[in-house]
């Protein structure tokens, strides 16, 4: 990132190089620096975590309280078996591979912060030393948590949670769009300080976090899951999948008012808002491309009754995944997606299959645009420091020789042009550096393009051989061999 200038008597926003007012606009910038209180030229170029930080600062001045110079809360010491117990992260149901009909997605609202808030988990209230009696208990692992004073974080957190509520509401509640659009703005920024809250808690140089606060959130959102998902059981709800703060719950016949009721009863008993996400029309679970018979813990595709697509996990939304082939796996799910029942699923997939035939003949005839081709990657090292030709490497080093600014973590883009020439270099070729006469390797997208439905079809018996042969029998046998 450039470094910030400062424009003295104005206010300056790179818009190439900030977060936030790229994630929710002028409205959500503003909103930012308002309740954070942080100058608006300042909070366009800072970190979350930093946003995050002078609102701590502001709550522990207004409250009259002594702010450290550096962290100064350690970690607890921990027995290697505490350390198995307490370091585990958030819980997760295994998804039953698939396809799946009646299913409701639930989540809670903001859990990770709710629970800090109402849990009153903060660096200075987990194992305090004013309350060992405490009653407040954090599960499986005992801490105890202060019960004479409420902490910093939940302070934070109460006013962004409060805003970010109440936007929400007055969402629902106008029908000037301009203003929905303002809210909306308003409120999602605030959702991503709230995303954060929870992982800059344990950061290490949080002043206000503390790993034992971290963990024993991680704690109170297992057994507010396991306990969800223990009341579905009980009402005749099966549990197909589950992640952290989501549950696909499964039921012949399930009604509105039933789904409701249950978020009601779970609401009161959790003590964080659950939400229904939406009815699905069908979903589908993916096996690993590895070993057929493991799931993959977020990669499923559906249809919710509305008829929106929701995909998480699979090519079309990976960020490394060229436009090409996206697109195509896109209008694949489109073709399923009216699907009403198993049956009828199955009897589309042959419609799906020449939707993929078609996409083929665009690349084997060279009518793609090599743009809607072209790869993105992350640098995980410096170019030079990969011990492996891999394409990413390849291409830093094509651009570090031609003057190019690189280095770890930063985006390389390219195609691939020959992925098995001899030769590393001739491989693949930068985007900056892709002429119109440059060609694409035929074979390698075509292979990507059968590997994306072989990851919504592998479920049903469809490997990439019988995709290949369904699907592609006729083509340029050369290529496909």
């Amino acid at each position: 990132m450039a470094p910030m200038r400062r424009l003295y008597g104005r206010v300056h926003i790179d818009v190439d190089n900030t977060f936030i007012y790229t994630a929710s606009g002028l409205e959500g910038l503003v909103e930012v620096s308002r309740t954070c209180r942080f100058p608006l030229h300042r909070a366009a170029r800072a970190s979350i975590g930093s946003i995050m930080s002078s609102l701590q600062l502001y709550t522990a001045w207004t409250s009259e309280l002594l702010i450290p110079w550096k962290k100064r809360e350690p970690e607890s010491f921990k027995s290697g078996w505490d350390l198995l117990v307490a370091d585990r992260g958030g819980f997760v149901f295994e998804p039953k591979l698939g396809f799946h009909a009646d299913v409701v997605e639930v989540d809670f609202s903001s859990m990770f912060p709710m629970l800090m808030l109402t849990r009153n988990l903060s660096a200075e209230t987990v194992l305090c030393k004013c309350c060992p009696n405490s009653k407040l208990r954090v599960p499986e692992l005992g801490y105890n948590i202060c019960e004479k004073r409420r902490g910093i974080v939940p302070k934070t957190l109460d006013l962004l949670l409060k805003k970010r509520f109440r936007y929400k509401g007055l969402i629902s509640e106008t029908t000037d769009e301009r203003l929905r659009h303002a809210y909306g703005m308003r409120q999602a920024a605030l959702k991503w300080i709230l995303v954060t809250c929870f992982g800059y808690l344990g950061y290490r140089n949080a002043r206000f976090g503390r790993v034992d606060a971290h963990i024993a959130v991680c704690a109170f959102a297992r057994e507010s899951l396991l306990k969800t998902a223990k009341m579905a059981q009980e009402r005749g709800f099966e549990v197909i999948h589950g992640i952290v703060d989501s549950l696909w719950l499964k039921k012949l016949g399930l009604t509105p008012r039933e789904v409701a009721d249950f978020s009601k009863e779970v609401s009161a008993a959790v003590g964080v808002p659950l939400n229904v996400e939406g009815k699905y029309r069908w979903i589908v679970f993916p096996p690993s491309k590895v070993l057929q018979s493991v799931p993959v813990l977020n990669r499923y595709y559906g249809v919710f009754e509305t008829g929106k697509v929701k995909m998480r996990g699979i090519e079309a939304r990976r960020g490394d995944t060229p436009d090409f082939i996206g697109e195509a796996q896109v209008e694949m799910i489109k073709v399923l997606a009216n699907s009403a029942n198993l049956e009828d699923f199955v009897g589309r997939i042959p419609t799906a299959l020449t939707v993929l035939r078609k996409y083929a003949l665009l690349l084997t005839s060279n009518q793609v645009n090599i743009d809607d081709l072209v790869i993105t990657k992350r640098l995980s090292k410096s170019p030079w420091g990969y011990s492996h030709d891999v394409f990413q490497a390849i291409v830093a080093r094509q651009l570090d020789k031609v003057g190019f600014d690189i280095s770890a973590g930063k985006e390389v883009r390219y195609l691939i042009v020959n992925a098995r020439h001899r030769s590393a270099n001739e491989r693949v070729l930068a985007a900056e550096l892709l002429t119109p006469k440059t060609r694409y390797d035929i074979q390698k997208y075509l292979d990507m393009l059968v590997s994306s439905a072989e990851t919504l079809l592998g479920v049903f018996g469809y490997s990439k051989e019988k995709i290949r042969e369904e699907a592609l029998s006729g083509e340029k046998q050369l290529v496909l061999s």
